[in-house]
């Protein structure tokens, strides 16, 4: 008897430190959090010394590690997986704070959500009107279009530019917040996704 209540208990502990509770996020979640901020991070490392350095070899050599359209891929992948974790954690998840904190903390984490979801899958849907197949790294996920699709790459080719910079400032003051809660207010915020 009491064995089957000590495995019990150890299967409950071990439990808990995989899914999300009212005090700290479980691992996946904190897993799916990191690792969409390096693909993202990289992805605007990539954009950057594209934009400012051209063509070189550290370039291509980044473009060869992480392609742009496979690391938007992988980004819309990776935040599907974590909304439908945050659905099925959403119980059960840290409290955000009240008041107009809360709000606009609420408010920059569903635009984040919104923007990493949007961004790459219009920009997979441009590329497929531009008539060109959907890979990820060295897989073909979708085969070319046979024609351009004007009504397909529109919408990217007017707001990509425009809402990745929104996200790039977004990702700044996120990061900029979490260091302000943990250096100035002191408080646990940045504790519950760090681990």
């Amino acid at each position: 008897m009491t064995l089957q209540m000590d495995s019990t208990d150890i299967s409950k502990q071990s439990s808990s430190k995989w899914r999300d509770s009212h005090s700290h996020y479980g691992r996946i979640s904190r897993m799916l959090h990191w690792f969409t901020a390096v693909l993202v991070i990289f992805q605007i490392v990539i954009v950057v010394l594209w934009q400012n350095t051209g063509k070189n070899a550290v370039t291509l050599f980044l473009e060869s590690i992480g392609p742009h359209g496979s690391l938007g891929f992988l980004i819309l992948i990776v935040t599907a997986i974590r909304v439908g974790w945050a659905w099925i954690n959403r119980k059960q998840r840290p409290p955000q704070a009240q008041g107009l904190g809360g709000v606009l903390a609420r408010l920059m984490h569903r635009t984040f959500y919104v923007l990493l979801l949007w961004l790459p899958a219009f920009a997979l849907l441009r590329q497929y009107g531009e008539g060109h197949e959907i890979r990820l790294y060295s897989m073909t996920i979708i085969p070319e279009a046979e024609r351009h699709i004007g009504w397909i790459v529109a919408p990217a080719e007017l707001l990509h530019g425009y809402l990745s910079w929104l996200l790039c400032g977004l990702v700044v003051g996120h990061i900029a917040m979490a260091l302000i809660h943990r250096f100035w207010f002191k408080d646990k915020i940045l504790a519950r996704m760090a681990g």
